[in-house]
């Protein structure tokens, strides 16, 4: 899972057009990440959640945390918190303020 060095240290300070581009790019880290995150996520993230940002300079040390782990309890409690608040932080990543899904254009239910 290589690091995309080029990315912001703050994900948050894109705009919305240019998180769509950018989820598009690092597809191999996206599914490799994706994979990772629903042994370790709870709740279950959805299709569309950016784990993309794990293979960022931004969230390299947590991605170090996560990588070996095959499921939660592998984890220990320093790693748990983290990994909480990125997954409840970037859920909505790549909605609009409205809650529009960037790729259908349909609201969130």
């Amino acid at each position: 899972m290589a690091s995309t060095p080029t990315f912001p240290n703050d994900p948050r300070a894109l705009s919305l057009a240019e998180r769509r581009a950018f989820w598009h790019d690092p597809q191999m880290q996206q599914q490799q990440w994706l994979e990772q995150l629903r042994r370790l996520a709870e709740p279950a993230i959805a299709d569309d959640f950016p784990a993309f940002l794990l293979s960022t300079p931004a969230f390299a040390n947590l991605a170090v945390q996560l990588r070996a782990a095959t499921g939660r309890a592998d984890l220990s409690l320093a790693a748990l918190d983290p990994l909480d608040h990125f997954i409840d932080a970037y859920r909505d990543y790549l909605r609009s303020a409205d809650g529009e899904d960037v790729f259908g254009n349909r609201r969130a239910s």
